[in-house]
């Protein structure tokens, strides 16, 4: 998916970059005219989720790259024809998660939306009105069909809210004609970049959101601290090692374009203008496209250390909006969702086409992945899931404010970080 996915993490309370890629289509708000060749009535069969022979009907928001939303379009057609259902393919008109905040409360939601795990535990907890809908009686696929990690991003506290069909996290992609042979540690990267940073003549060593808590949190987090303990549900972003992983990352920063955001610093190595970016495997079709050399790879080590960047799991989820619906309705969403994630066909084109990670067993043992989602699989096995519960709503904006503080030279990092996890734990 695309950087729209990243403010998936802003709209959670902090990530930055999420309006570069829109290209979502609209098909209109009330989701009856089963536009986006989602007639439903080649098949009658009733298989796949459908409950006899006249299907039922579904709203799916989605919030995706031109590319994915083209390709999900197509899986949804094949789906309709397949089980004789209907899904209405919607796009949410605004922030997903804000326009979810309007629509559920009002009873006019979607059945189901894709986005990535870390709203989870977010929304089981909310009770007045509850946002999610617990599937566990409701789906026929055995979760042991998932990877270990994708099983559990999509339950909280014992209840299904959702399939998991792809991972994602950051890693290194670099322009072959710049570079020679991809770094592994820091200083073999930081050794290329400053072969090529010029920012006078508009060239630089590295394309990258640096105040985005989701793209740094490899670096932040390389020295083994947490930005937020999970398990002890503690603040950790002031502990020693995230502060030496701060280093680690102010030295990157020293060879971004001038503006951080997530479209300019996208554009210097589309444009050629860079020799690496450190971005997500839903860049990958469109770097594809403007560089003709691409290369792709884990981020360099930090003093031995693997970066432990943020992975997300991306899901189906299942809206509240399934409590009172027609069981037609429900099997129609929930049929989606195991159809999709299950299907080996599909999971290994998304990853050919699109970049996604698998998270199907079954493909994710097989050796036809190509080399780029390998680097990107690699790297989540490096990396660490985004905290589901809900306290991490409180750490994104005060972590943001934070790196943005730091790049801006506007306060000593020890000093930002240690001013975060005050303002966070104030909140919680």
């Amino acid at each position: 998916m695309n950087e729209k996915r990243r403010t998936l993490l802003k709209a959670v309370g902090g990530s930055t970059a999420l309006t570069a890629l829109a290209g979502c289509i609209s098909t209109g708000g009330d989701g009856s005219d089963g536009s986006d060749g989602s007639d439903g009535s080649d098949a009658s069969d009733g298989s796949d989720g459908s409950d006899g022979g006249s299907g039922g009907t579904a709203r799916l928001w989605v919030d995706l790259s031109d590319a994915e939303d083209e390709a999900i379009t197509g899986y949804i057609d094949q789906y309709e024809s397949e089980s004789g259902n209907t899904i209405n393919k919607e796009a949410p008109g605004g922030e997903l998660d804000q326009q979810l905040e309007t629509a559920i409360p009002a009873g006019d939601g979607p059945d189901s939306w894709i986005w990535a795990h870390d709203w989870v535990g977010r929304f089981a907890v909310r009770e007045d009105p509850p946002f999610l809908y617990d599937a566990s009686d409701d789906i026929d696929v055995s979760l042991d069909s998932y990877t270990e990690t994708a099983r559990q991003a999509a339950q909280f506290d014992g209840s299904l809210y959702g399939l998991p069909f792809a991972s994602e996290t950051v890693a290194l992609f670099y322009n072959e004609d710049m570079v020679d042979e991809p770094p592994e540690t820091m200083e073999e990267m930081v050794s290329i970049m400053d072969e090529h940073h010029d920012p006078e003549n508009g060239q630089y060593g590295l394309s990258y959101p640096v105040t985005d808590p989701y793209f740094v949190s490899g670096f932040i987090q390389a020295y083994g601290g947490n930005i937020f303990d999970e398990e002890e549900l503690e603040v950790t972003v002031d502990s020693d090692a995230c502060k030496r992983g701060m280093d680690a990352l102010e030295t990157l920063s020293e060879y971004v374009p001038s503006d951080p955001g997530y479209e300019s610093q996208i554009v210097a190595f589309a444009d050629g203008l860079a020799p690496f970016a450190i971005n997500g495997p839903w860049e990958l079709g469109n770097l594809q496209g403007e560089i003709d050399n691409l290369g792709v790879t884990t981020l360099p080590t930090v003093d031995g250390n693997n970066p432990r960047s943020y992975s997300g799991i991306q899901l189906f989820y299942f809206s509240a909006m399934l409590a009172d619906a027609e069981q037609s309705t429900v099997d129609a969403t929930t049929g989606l969702a195991e159809w999709y994630t299950t299907n080996e066909d599909v999971i290994q084109t998304n990853a050919e086409e699109q970049g996604y990670i698998p998270v199907l067993a079954d493909v994710v043992s097989n050796d036809d992945l190509s080399n780029e989602v390998q680097a990107f699989a690699q790297q989540v096995d490096h990396g660490v899931p985004i905290p589901t519960h809900p306290d991490m709503d409180s750490v994104w904006t005060p972590v943001t404010e934070a790196l943005e503080r730091v790049f801006n030279d506007e306060q000593d990092s020890d000093a930002a970080l240690d001013q975060a996890a005050s303002e966070i734990r104030e909140a919680l």
